[in-house]
């Protein structure tokens, strides 16, 4: 059997990539900084996943399964050396401390590397060693959402749908294709996810914020809620065609999040999709750069329209960095805000023009 070291004991590691790789025949060791997490996955060895959805749910449990304390090197790195497979999910500031581990390990073996992180090319722009020639990179566009957890328990409770999507570009295909994994062009399913998935999330965010909403699924099953994730919807594809240079038919993909989006139990709250808005609202992020793209040809972009105005309109103080984008970014007028935040200038007046000053 294959063995798989992968860093990151969570509620992500557990409940989909663990599942993934045991799958593709790999023996699964988990390393992890908590001690307690390690302890747990090392008594008992195995814990259930089940999956929800609108129409059913279903079990299944991961067997046979150990795992490593971060602080234990000479252990992680005599594992590591063995490894055919490593892969993350740790968040993406911390991927390089992994390179940092895998650098010093001594092993003859050809591996491969995933970082299964919600960050851009997490795998090869995180890698800080070139020499590391049997270390070879696969870049992953990674999709689940996982609904707030029973901390005391290994079990994972996460949503049926998962995707896993890796890029086509390279030498060895460590996972088998099935249902979730792909492989396919890295560049526009990162965007495709980012614009349409996360873009969607941002901007029904603060639209249930502005109407007193609390959870996703409830603006959802609003009328005036569907309305304006549909149009929303539609102008993040028109976007993602003009990147892509494409007529994809992105029909099952918009309907896969509507109906994803939807699912009472994930407990989706808008607070907390709502926060960091400084980042997400930033130039060339999930927000921005689809309307550019949209005003340069003259698209419509009223739902983005209706984002700009309820964020200069409200205070929003309980959301987790709001009260510091207002007060560095939204202070000012609409013009100030594409010119100076987003460094708009050729297009400045077609700014004014779609979205007011």
């Amino acid at each position: 059997m294959k063995l798989a070291i992968h860093f990151g004991a969570g509620n992500i590691g557990r409940g989909f990539i663990a599942p993934i790789l045991q799958e593709n025949n790999y023996e699964v060791v988990f390393v992890d900084v908590n001690k307690e997490l390690i302890e747990q996955i090392n008594l008992f060895q195995g814990y259930k996943v089940s999956s929800i959805s609108l129409n059913s749910s279903s079990d299944i449990f991961v067997k046979n399964i150990s795992g490593l304390i971060l602080d234990d090197k000479e252990l992680v790195y005599e594992k590591l050396a063995q490894a055919d497979l490593i892969t993350t999910s740790v968040g993406p500031r911390f991927v390089k401390d992994i390179f940092n581990l895998i650098s010093r390990t001594k092993t003859e073996k050809t591996q491969a590397f995933i970082a299964f992180e919600n960050m851009y090319r997490a795998s090869s722009t995180n890698s800080i060693d070139s020499s590391l020639s049997k270390l070879i990179l696969i870049d992953a566009v990674v999709d689940k959402i996982i609904p707030p957890q029973n901390k005391t328990s290994l079990d994972v409770i996460v949503e049926e749908y998962g995707s896993i999507i890796l890029d086509k570009n390279i030498e060895i295909k460590p996972l088998n294709e099935s249902k979730i994994v792909s492989y396919r062009d890295y560049e526009h399913e990162f965007y495709k996810k980012l614009w349409l998935l996360n873009g969607l999330h941002l901007k029904l965010a603060y639209f249930g914020l502005s109407r007193n909403f609390k959870y996703i699924h409830e603006i959802l099953n609003n009328q005036e809620g569907i309305e304006f994730a549909e149009k929303a919807l539609d102008s993040l594809s028109k976007a993602y065609n003009l990147f892509s240079k494409s007529t994809e038919d992105l029909k099952d993909f918009k309907q896969t999040i509507l109906t994803r989006f939807s699912l009472p139990e994930i407990q989706d709250e808008v607070i907390r999709i709502a926060r960091n808005p400084e980042i997400k609202f930033s130039k060339d992020e999930r927000f921005e750069r689809p309307l550019r793209l949209l005003i340069s040809v003259n698209e419509g972009v009223e739902t983005f329209k209706e984002i700009i105005d309820i964020i200069f309109e409200n205070e929003f103080e309980q959301v987790d960095g709001f009260r510091d984008f207002k007060n560095s970014q939204l202070s000012y007028d609409k013009n100030y805000f594409y010119n100076e935040f987003w460094n708009v200038d050729n297009y400045s007046e077609k700014y004014i023009q779609a979205l007011g000053n």
